[in-house]
């Protein structure tokens, strides 16, 4: 009899069972540098709900691209030709490094992502903290996640208006329900990648 009663009750008992060690690890975890990010969080979930084993979790992990996305501002206003040199060393370096992402410049701002291995990523971004071209450098989201968003450009650029990049910004700090149409596709697709809200991403 009783193990006709666990058996019913096996599928509610793993899924609490998920819950609890999930809920345990990020409780763990909270306020240190392995707190899970945004797509692990993403995966987690979805082990909680039982929609992914915890063997898929981490498969996808381990064939998942991390990125840095960052925004800063320039100490000086570069000048057209500074941009082109910036942008002519990032194509070498990054394709070199296996690096792809995007350069967004407005008004003396600038937002960048950089996606590819996490070594190479972490590398170039400590260089870019320590460049005197720029300041305020903050990190607006970084860890692993499913894809490259930027597969065909070791470093694409846009210069777009500052309502545009304000828009990127808003919508990285509070994931909209809605993304704004933008004319500039590389700007629609760094919004699609990290404008939505969690349950959408990925």
């Amino acid at each position: 009899m009783g193990v006709e009663l666990g058996m019913v009750d096996s599928p509610q008992l793993q899924a609490a069972a998920r819950r609890r060690a999930v809920a345990a690890a990020i409780a763990l975890t909270a306020n240190t540098p392995l707190a899970p990010k945004r797509y692990e969080r993403q995966l987690l979930a979805r082990y909680q709900a039982g929609t992914l084993t915890i063997d898929e979790v981490l498969a996808r992990l381990d064939t998942s691209i991390y990125h840095v996305l960052y925004h800063s501002r320039a100490t000086s206003v570069p000048t057209e030709t500074d941009l082109l040199a910036l942008l002519d060393w990032s194509h070498t370096y990054n394709a070199q490094q296996q690096l792809t992402g995007l350069l967004l410049y407005s008004d003396g701002q600038f937002v960048q992502l950089l996606e590819g291995p996490e070594a190479a990523v972490r590398d170039l971004y400590r260089r870019i903290q320590q460049d005197t071209r720029h300041t305020q450098v903050v990190t607006l989201s970084d860890g692993p996640g499913p894809q490259r968003w930027f597969t065909e450009w070791s470093m694409a650029f846009g210069q777009v208006k500052a309502p545009e990049l304000q828009q990127v910004l808003g919508c990285v700090a509070t994931p909209c329900l809605v993304l704004a149409a933008s004319s500039n596709p590389q700007v629609q697709t760094l919004l699609q990648a990290f404008g939505l809200p969690e349950s959408e991403w990925g």
